[in-house]
């Protein structure tokens, strides 16, 4: 997330820089590395410096810019169930704005830009936690869900699946574009698990 001192900015400066960051990887999509925070504030018509006082690196920009081209999940109704929602989720392309699906095939393309999203931003992970919260109570509450379930754990798994799914596809040889599909299967092992009675009392001596 940004630094504080970027929300106090005008609004006019704050689209400059962004609609220049976007120009800047969108230019460099296919070498995320080349792309430079020189170049962007070139672009932006400001100091360099200035960058670093809004943002504390290229990634942390990037991922902010990501962000704000997400419209939003289309949820259905309050009592939709944790994996309805995460089928809604896994379709990019429902909830990408068309520079959002482009910055989401960089994203993609890079493990260790996927990697800083899904684990180094707490703030990020606490905001989804927080969406994920009432699904999680409706199927607890709708008896779907085991009563001892560690929803803190659970979602971190869950967050996990994008990265897990991203490595497989490189390890398989896969088209990273593939990568939904992938994620939708480990999504229901996720959820339904291997076991088909899922019982674990049943393996225990």
């Amino acid at each position: 997330m940004p630094k504080k001192t970027f929300f106090k900015l005008p609004q006019e400066k704050q689209q400059r820089i962004l609609t220049a960051a976007a120009e800047e990887f969108i230019e460099y999509k296919d070498n995320y590395e080349k792309s430079s925070v020189k170049r962007i504030a070139e672009r932006a018509d400001i100091a360099i410096g200035s960058i670093y006082k809004y943002f504390y690196d290229k990634n942390d920009l990037f991922l902010y810019l990501y962000s704000t081209h997400k419209q939003g999940v289309k949820t259905g109704s309050e009592s939709d169930t944790l994996y309805n929602f995460s089928q809604k989720e896994n379709a990019l392309e429902d909830y990408l704005t068309p520079t959002g699906e482009i910055l989401a095939d960089i994203l993609l393309q890079n493990p260790l830009l996927l990697q800083d999203l899904i684990f180094n931003q707490p703030q990020a992970m606490e905001e989804y936690f927080k969406t994920l919260h009432p699904y999680y109570q409706n199927d607890l509450e709708n008896g779907e869900l085991r009563e001892n379930i560690d929803e803190d754990l659970a979602t971190y798994l869950y967050t996990s699946l994008e990265f897990i799914a991203y490595h497989y596809c490189r390890r398989k040889g896969v088209d990273p574009a593939k990568n939904a599909s992938i994620h939708t299967a480990m999504a229901d092992l996720f959820f339904f698990g291997l076991y088909k009675d899922g019982r674990k009392e049943k393996f225990q001596k």
